[in-house]
């Protein structure tokens, strides 16, 4: 059996393994935690934060990746993490016209369909510990058949939700709290 490893998920193996020193996820550059001063998570060379807790609480976008195969979450227009399981909260289902229309004449997928709100958890892609299939509330996106977010057993529309769980299996995303339609 081959295991194939890219450089990043190496630097993340041997950052939990030992838990005493810090491998940056940008750079490489390693440190001990005794060494780190005030910020402990900063790395010194390129001055990227390696807290792994620094964009909970931070309004992201998220959207399913279809190549990569797991959720990319954006903060301020950048992809921050590749995740397969996230919970948000003061949710917003947002549907961007425009590409919902190219995708309709063109027949290419584009990212346009977003679920925005609120970083209340996540597990980073690859995770072994994803949660199971929570409820039935069940959300879906298709351009060629909506033009928003719909309830997959009733293709009722759905614009806003207090929370969300988005997890990586055959069902992709699920609210947990109650909802409001606009």
């Amino acid at each position: 059996m081959k295991l194939i490893l890219t450089e990043n998920q190496i630097y993340k193996l041997l950052e939990k393994i030992n838990s005493n020193s810090v491998t940056c996820d940008e750079c490489g550059w390693s440190w001990e935690l005794s060494e780190g001063g005030n910020d402990p998570y900063v790395c010194h060379q390129c001055g990227y934060d390696n807290s792994e807790d620094e964009f909970i609480g931070k309004r992201v976008m998220v959207y399913y990746n279809l190549h990569k195969h797991t959720f990319s979450i954006k903060y301020k227009n950048k992809v921050i993490l590749h995740s397969d399981y996230v919970r948000l909260g003061d949710v917003e289902f947002r549907v961007r016209q425009g590409g919902k229309l190219r995708i309709r004449r063109e027949k290419q997928k584009n990212v346009h369909a977003f679920v925005i709100g609120n970083l209340l958890d996540y597990c980073q892609h690859p995770c072994d510990n994803i949660p199971p299939e929570p409820n039935d509330n069940i959300v879906t996106y298709n351009p060629y058949k909506y033009d928003s977010f719909v309830y997959k057993n009733t293709e009722e529309p759905i614009y806003n939700s207090k929370e969300v769980e988005m997890i990586n299996l055959k069902n992709k995303l699920f609210v947990i709290n109650e909802t409001n339609t606009k």
